[in-house]
């Protein structure tokens, strides 16, 4: 009820996303084990301690997609450059 308390607090129909369902059960799982105090707990969320938690998510994943692609003898993806640059040169015109 707390959890469901927190997400629709600013909004009724808030969806969460696979992160946010994480991290709710880690700051429950944080908050109740009774190796902290309540203090501690909401001191170390403060300080971004559950962040490593995603990044080493998103790392395994990447190290998966990469022994998949190794395995099927094919490269990693790479979505074309002009799709995500957002750097273009200036002609001698556009510097004026």
């Amino acid at each position: 009820e707390l959890i469901e308390w927190g997400v629709t607090k600013k909004k009724a129909n808030l969806i969460l996303n696979v992160d946010g369902a994480i991290a709710a059960a880690f700051v429950d799982m944080l908050r109740s084990c009774g190796a902290f105090t309540r203090e501690q707990a909401d001191e170390l969320i403060e300080w971004g301690c559950l962040n490593g938690l995603f990044v080493l998510g998103r790392s395994i994943g990447f190290v998966g997609h990469f022994i998949d692609q190794k395995r099927l003898k094919q490269p990693l993806y790479r979505h074309p450059w002009e799709d995500i640059s957002y750097i273009r040169s200036l002609d001698r015109d556009d510097a004026a």
